[in-house]
Parts: structure tokens; C-alpha cells; sequence
């Protein structure tokens, strides 16, 4: 049993240290728990692909081909892990939907791309920023500035999640793309034991992910364009799944009608004229009543919806959209069939 646990081991790029030789007269050490270096090499991730190995050779056109054909295996990837990732947005809706958060943890490019995605979920849904948050290696300052060591930092990882008393309402989404970053599986492995529902997003699952995270979305890109440049395909690949996790969550959610971002928050000029836009197009009021009402409504599109559609005031709207959880179709759903 133990030897087949050193071969799956060995097989993931983890070497056994060596034994340091004990000198005669000398005690022997305390016996310690066997420790496993990580073989980097023989990672999925850091490989050489052999369609790109002449690329120093390539003029502009032929280099843009090249890494342009090899993105398309990181769309591939993605829509090859359909089904977990799809059990992944059913875990993160009933989390959001009870009142937890998804907490993405991540380090270098995969925790940029975590940051990315949480930043942008307030004004496209509504949500409050506290509810959809990143933890970076690093901290930070990490986002635009590499911190040397901070991926092999374990216990930064545990203190995070423990500041951010994560718990049994949490879902805790971990970005590792080479499947070994000791600063995300720790956070993993915090999660758990604080008893948060867990994703792993990786290109290259360790033997141990099913026991490390519920759901374990594999993406299978391939050799990087560069050997080892995991902000390409991996990155790519990350990106959409990433994505693809809060969008159709937040679908599942309500605070979307049809394909319109009817929660959307107006923080720009560009912001206003859509929540304008969609108010026209689901009231049909002209553009000036459309902004009209928008006003009325305090900015938010489907109260001003619900409001033009019943005939109710802005309070009696917000309590009929909060009595189906926020979800506009329900709402005006409900409202058509007491007509």
C-alpha cells in the first residue's frame, strides 16, 4: 500500500528528499512525517509542445498562428468539462442564494484572474463586493507586482481564510494550474476543514483532488506555446471557466432577464445609457421616459420594470421583486396571472 502511494507520488513529479546520514555517537533524529519535493519537470504544465518548438524561428504572421492555434485547445478544454463545471455553478448559486460568498484563491496569473472576476461582479449584478472576493498570494500588491515566494507560502493561505471566517456558507473556488501551488492547496485544505463547499480549477490535477474538493474542473490544454508559460492556454482557459461560474450563476440567481443585465449598477456614462437601454427595451418607453423612470427607480433597471409594469410604487416593487428573491420573470410572472 505504502509503495503504491510513492509511485502515484513519483508519477506527479514528487521526489522523495534525501536522508541526511547519521554520524556514529550521534542520536538519531526525531522520526518526522515523510516530506515530498515537487518535480517540476514532469508537470503537465511545464512541458514542451512539439508544434511550437521552432517558434524563435517564426516571423510575426507564422507567430501569431502558431499561439492563435493553440488557444483553441484552451476553448476546447473548457467546453470538454461541461459537467463539473455546470455541478460548480449549482454549488456557488445555493451558496450565494443562502447568503455565503465564493471566494476564488489563487496565486500569480491564476490569482489575478480570480481578483478579475470578483472585481467585476458588483456592477455587472448587482452583488456586493463582499460577496464574490479573491485571496492572492502575496496579498495585494501581488497583482501587479510579483512577490518572490509567496505561491510556497502555506500558512499565509490558512490566514487568510481564517480572517475571512470562512464557514459552512462559503464556497471556496482554488485556481492552481499546475496542480502542486502549496499556497492554493493549503487554502484548500482550510476550507475543508472549516467545512466550506470547495472547487479546484486546474490544468493538472494531483492524484489526491477528489479528496481535496468537491468539484474538480480539469482542464486538459496541453504544452504551453512557451514550456511553462501558464498565463497562455492555462490563463485562457481559467479565464473562461471563471467566467462561464459567475455568469451562469448569476443567472441561475435572477439578475439576468432574457440576456439582459437587469441589476446592473450605474457607474459610468457607458452604464447609464445600458440600464437606460434595457428599461426601454423592456417597458417600451422611449429613451427619455426609460431614464425618467430609471430615476424614479434609483437607478436600478428592474425595480423600474416592475414599477412601469404593475403600476406600483418603487417601494411595493422592491417588496414584490424581494418576495422572489430578487428574480424579475418571477416577479412579473406572478403579478400577470392575479391580473
Amino acid at each position: 500500500m505504502l509503495h503504491g502511494a510513492l509511485t502515484r507520488a513519483r508519477s506527479l513529479g514528487y521526489t522523495r528528499p534525501r536522508e541526511s546520514p547519521v554520524r556514529s555517537g550521534h542520536r538519531s533524529p526525531r522520526p518526522r512525517r515523510a516530506a515530498y519535493r515537487v518535480d517540476y519537470a514532469v508537470l503537465a504544465t511545464e512541458r514542451r509542445n512539439p508544434r511550437t518548438r521552432s517558434l524563435d524561428r517564426l516571423d510575426a504572421r507564422a507567430l501569431v498562428a502558431a499561439i492563435t492555434t493553440e488557444d483553441r485547445r484552451a476553448a476546447a478544454s473548457v467546453a470538454a468539462a461541461q459537467r463539473p463545471l455546470a455541478r460548480a455553478v449549482e454549488l456557488v448559486a445555493g451558496a450565494l442564494r443562502a447568503g455565503g460568498r465564493l471566494v476564488y484563491v489563487g496565486a500569480g496569473t491564476s490569482g489575478r484572474l480570480g481578483f478579475l472576476d470578483a472585481a467585476e461582479c458588483p456592477p455587472t449584478f448587482g452583488v456586493a463586493p463582499n460577496r464574490v472576493v479573491g485571496v492572492m498570494a502575496g496579498g495585494r500588491r501581488a497583482l501587479v507586482r510579483a512577490v518572490e515566494g509567496a505561491e510556497d507560502r502555506r500558512v499565509d493561505a490558512r490566514h487568510a481564510l481564517r480572517s475571512l471566517r470562512i464557514g459552512r456558507a462559503d464556497v471556496v473556488c482554488a485556481i492552481c494550474a499546475s496542480g502542486v501551488t502549496p499556497f492554493v492547496l493549503a487554502g484548500l485544505r482550510e476550507a475543508r476543514r472549516r467545512g466550506a463547499r470547495t472547487i479546484l480549477v486546474t490544468c493538472a490535477p494531483p492524484s489526491a483532488a477528489k479528496t481535496l474538493a468537491e468539484v474538480v474542473v480539469t482542464l486538459r490544454v496541453g504544452p504551453e506555446v512557451i514550456a511553462g508559460s501558464t498565463r497562455m492556454k492555462a490563463g485562457l482557459a481559467t479565464k473562461m471557466v471563471l467566467h462561464t461560474l459567475t455568469t451562469a450563476a448569476m443567472v441561475r440567481l435572477g439578475k439576468v432577464y432574457g440576456n439582459l443585465m437587469v441589476d446592473v449598477v450605474s457607474t459610468s456614462a457607458k452604464l447609464r445609457a445600458r440600464a437606460t437601454g434595457i428599461v426601454s427595451t423592456l417597458t417600451g418607453l422611449p429613451p427619455g421616459g426609460a431614464r425618467k423612470l430609471l430615476a424614479r427607480a434609483r437607478g436600478r433597471p428592474k425595480v423600474a420594470v416592475v414599477m412601469h409594469r404593475s403600476g406600483v410604487s418603487i417601494g411595493t416593487a422592491r417588496r414584490r421583486l424581494a418576495a422572489h428573491g430578487g428574480d424579475l420573470r418571477a416577479t412579473l410572472e406572478e403579478a400577470r396571472r392575479g391580473c
